[in-house]
């Protein structure tokens, strides 16, 4: 009997301790997900600070539109940028005014609603000047106003003030009671609105939609890209992003995608015809699309307005040692060495044929 009891103890003791066990090994699993939260917490935290983000909304420019009543009222729809980066919001901000006042200034209106003949003297002289540059100086007039664009964002003042551009969109609106008091029947437009297409590091780039209408046959649009490099906190330019000693390269591979340009788009017409029309101008406006290097043009820069708004493609494998490594996309780098491999692959190919042959 004693042998059973004890036995019996034995058996109750081995219970409680496999019990204990199973109590603390389920208590260990219950751990392991919270040190795994943890973990993932802190490799998203550190992807975050290698890769910066552009976290922008759209919104509207808090300037005063008054009311009106009717289809000849005009349309105003004027949008900027609030993000975690507000030196790139300044400088949407700072194309914004510069496209409304650009746009009145050639008709300015007083008070009184007359136009100033001096503003529209020189507008005139502005324009005559443009017909007979050549094509040096407008590169060089594109390139002092985007210098213009950065230096007037250095100054901005972080809490901007829309008082300037509020005087801008007043005289928009005096310029369509004006249309309209002549017994025109056309609705005046403006609008401007950003749009982010790479929010994600090293450089973010956000496009300016503009367009207008102030009469006549047709209204007027624009595009302009602002290349940012998050982590410099600055506008890169054209300049900035080409290597040293390979400006004149680059320029010659913007005057060959010219021509082909010219050659699909005006297949009727040959390149020196065309340019007698047309000369060729080196645009500051680009973008680092997926296909390659793009420059953007305004209307009647390089062709009639039936173009567009004409852009010019320059691939990334021919931007090989011209554009700064840094500035060249993964995709480019991966196109080159797929060209690499291929001219290889061909290489081998024909060494094995000749060898066959013999």
């Amino acid at each position: 009997m004693k042998t059973i009891h004890s036995n019996s103890v034995k058996h109750q003791i081995g219970l409680l301790m496999l019990g204990a066990t199973i109590v603390f090994t389920l208590a260990g699993c219950e751990k392991k997900p919270e040190a795994k939260i943890e973990q993932n917490t802190a490799l998203e935290t550190e992807q975050n600070e290698i890769t910066p983000i552009l976290q922008a909304k759209v919104e509207n420019v808090p300037v005063t539109l008054p009311e009106c009543n009717g289809q000849l009222c005009p349309k105003i729809s004027l949008q900027h940028l609030k993000s975690n980066y507000p030196k790139i919001d300044q400088a949407v901000d700072q194309y914004l005014l510069n496209y409304v006042k650009d746009l009145v200034q050639g008709f300015d209106i007083d008070s009184n609603g007359n136009a100033d003949k001096n503003t529209n003297s020189n507008a005139n002289n502005t324009a005559k000047a443009k017909e007979t540059a050549s094509p040096i100086v407008e590169m060089s007039e594109q390139k002092n106003a985007h210098s213009n664009l950065q230096s007037d964002v250095e100054l901005a003042n972080p809490q901007q003030d829309y008082s300037e551009l509020q005087g801008y969109v007043n005289k928009f609106i005096k310029l369509a009671d004006e249309v309209k008091s002549l017994g025109s029947s056309a609705q005046l437009s403006l609008y401007v609105k950003p749009q982010v297409l790479n929010p994600k590091g090293p450089i973010t780039t956000v496009v300016m939609n503009a367009s207008n209408y102030i009469g006549g046959a047709h209204g007027s649009s624009a595009q302009q890209y602002l290349n940012f490099e998050l982590d410099s906190n600055s506008l890169l330019s054209l300049d900035q992003i080409i290597q040293n000693g390979q400006r004149k390269a680059f320029n010659d591979l913007a005057y060959a995608a010219f021509e082909q340009w010219i050659k699909e788009t005006q297949p009727d017409m040959d390149l020196k015809t065309y340019q007698q029309l047309w000369k060729f101008t080196l645009s500051e406006n680009f973008y680092l699309s997926s296909n390659g290097l793009i420059l953007q043009y305004g209307e009647y820069d390089i062709g009639p307005y039936a173009v567009g708004l004409p852009r010019l493609v320059i691939p990334y494998d021919k931007l090989q040692g011209i554009l700064k490594p840094q500035y060249l996309p993964v995709v480019a780098d991966a196109a080159v060495e797929a060209g690499k491999d291929k001219i290889a692959q061909t290489s081998t190919a024909q060494i094995n044929t000749k060898t066959t042959e013999k």
